[in-house]
């Protein structure tokens, strides 16, 4: 009679000790499985990510070119006033909250009068939400978006059409389970393919550069 593991022996051994060789490993296997079953939530955003974006639009910016000049300058400057605002913040440990709120203010007096205000009623509508939000983490990210393509999908512009196009497959994606990094990848390929359009595109490429470090 073998005395390994498993064996008539052992588990004799095991009843006299006072364990039930059938339950052994049920315990592990249990924590396995219900790790394995978690959803991981939003994940928090911190100032420090929200002015690394806003640097990394302001940067890809200042070497965009696009057929629209006035909105393509005022993209650059937007998105400066935008980087220092969450630089601001960062620094004095505000928090996410108040980089995205200061970063999207900063940003908004830049939008000009192109493309039927598409950019100001998109910028408008990202900041208001990022306003009246009380946390900060990815689903706000996702909402003010939808925001932005909600309240630019009045306008018949390239803009407005790629803004609609990228907010609705964002929010698909992070509705069936996609982390924001892999949704916003998602989001600005199908945008690229169906609704480009050059200013936004730089746009989203660069906070898509920032999500995948």
């Amino acid at each position: 009679m073998g005395t390994g593991p498993g064996s008539a022996e052992a588990a004799s051994e095991d009843l006299a000790r006072g364990i039930d060789p059938g339950s052994l490993g049920k315990d592990a296997l249990g924590a396995d499985i219900a790790r394995a079953a978690e959803v991981p939530g939003p994940q928090p955003l911190t100032a420090s990510c929200v002015r690394t974006a806003y640097e990394a639009i302001a940067a890809a910016g200042d070497h965009a070119d696009g057929a629209d000049r006035a909105t393509l300058l005022s993209l650059r400057a937007g998105a400066r006033a935008a980087a220092d605002a969450a630089r601001v913040a960062d620094e004095i440990g505000a928090g996410a909250g108040a980089a995205l709120r200061g970063a999207a203010r900063a940003w908004y007096p830049y939008a000009v009068e192109t493309e039927s205000l598409t950019w100001q009623a998109g910028l408008g509508a990202f900041r208001e939400t990022c306003e009246t939000a009380t946390e900060a983490d990815q689903t706000l990210i996702v909402s003010a978006v939808e925001a932005a393509g909600q309240a630019a999908g009045d306008d018949d512009t390239a803009t407005a059409r790629a803004v609609d196009a990228f907010a609705g497959e964002l929010k698909r994606r992070t509705s069936l389970g996609e982390d924001l990094p892999t949704a916003w990848s998602g989001a600005a390929r199908h945008a690229a393919e169906t609704a480009p359009e050059p200013v936004f595109q730089t746009v989203v490429d660069a906070v898509q550069g920032v999500l995948s470090r």
